[in-house]
């Protein structure tokens, strides 16, 4: 019977940094050991457990059923763990929410509506974090996510805020030129934006929508692509071509008539926007107030 006097904690530690990754190689790296030792480590805890907690393969290794039970427990026994003793050493904790989500959403979607979290929430600050980097949530980096993508994240739990529909954008000046930009096989003619995103492959976007819009005669997309949809979105307000637009971030610039949208037609994304928190916080007066004001903020205009 395992009980608090003999519980292994260099194995789970070693076990949970593991999990996370998804890799013995960074989970040394991270606690400051050989990869060596991580795995002798989840070997003597499968060894005093009795269950194999990874299946290895030659491309790596992946959480057993048994594994994946173990894993949110760890993670909010380091996280809480560490909380704790940040707070003892600093004192309590800020009235302030640290949010980390990608420079687009803040800059397009997020900090337009800021001013009215201020203007209700005058004793709560917000300190936000734009990154292209999944932070890792409730280890003092940040307290909550917005994240472009697909449910479940491990440890996490999470609100949709907003789906994403997809459709052509660019500048009124573009229409300028010779070329007709009449019917939707005409995107051709033009340049067209890529934003590579997530695990997307470049075009698929774009093939897509051009699907849905019933243009079939294309071998290939060429065009520009960025790592990030506002800087696509700012090549087409400066005329490089045209984008395939996220209307929700695209909002802005089309009110403003700093982008254009040449075609009713939209297409839903595969992916949503998100709120993320851990599970363990998820009764934290803090990240309630905030994610109910999320919740009830997208169904207002700007």
């Amino acid at each position: 019977m395992m009980n608090r006097s003999n519980l292994p904690l260099n194995a789970l530690r070693a076990f949970e940094a593991s999990a996370r990754h998804l890799s013995f190689s960074k989970a040394a790296e991270e606690l400051c050991v050989t990869h060596s030792a991580v795995s002798q480590q989840i070997k003597q805890l499968e060894d005093l457990l009795g269950l194999q907690l990874f299946h290895r393969t030659n491309s790596g290794v992946q959480l057993t059923e048994a594994g994946h039970r173990l894993l949110p427990l760890l993670i909010e026994f380091f996280d809480r763990i560490g909380e704790t003793l940040d707070e003892l050493i600093k004192g309590p904790r800020e009235n302030t929410v640290n949010v980390t989500t990608t420079p687009t959403f803040a800059v397009k979607w997020l900090m337009p509506r800021l001013r009215r979290w201020h203007m209700e929430h005058e004793d709560q600050s917000i300190h936000l974090v734009p990154t292209l980097r999944m932070l890792e949530l409730g280890r003092g980096k940040a307290d909550i996510g917005i994240r472009c993508g697909l449910p479940p994240w491990r440890g996490l739990k999470s609100d949709l805020i907003l789906p994403i529909h997809m459709t052509p954008v660019c500048s009124p000046t573009l229409l300028e030129e010779s070329k007709p930009l009449d019917a939707p096989q005409d995107v051709l003619n033009y340049p067209l934006l890529h934003a590579d995103v997530g695990s997307h492959e470049r075009g698929e976007e774009w093939r897509t929508w051009l699907a849905a819009a019933k243009v079939t005669n294309f071998k290939s997309i060429d065009g520009l692509s960025f790592h990030d949809p506002g800087l696509s979105l700012q090549a087409a307000i400066d005329g490089m071509g045209i984008a395939i637009g996220y209307t929700e971030l695209a909002e802005p610039d089309l009110r403003s008539g700093r982008l254009i949208q040449p075609f009713e037609l939209t297409v839903r994304h595969s992916f949503s926007y998100y709120i993320v928190y851990p599970e363990y916080r998820q009764d934290d007066p803090q990240i309630q107030a905030f994610r109910d004001w999320l919740i009830w903020e997208k169904e207002k205009p700007l």
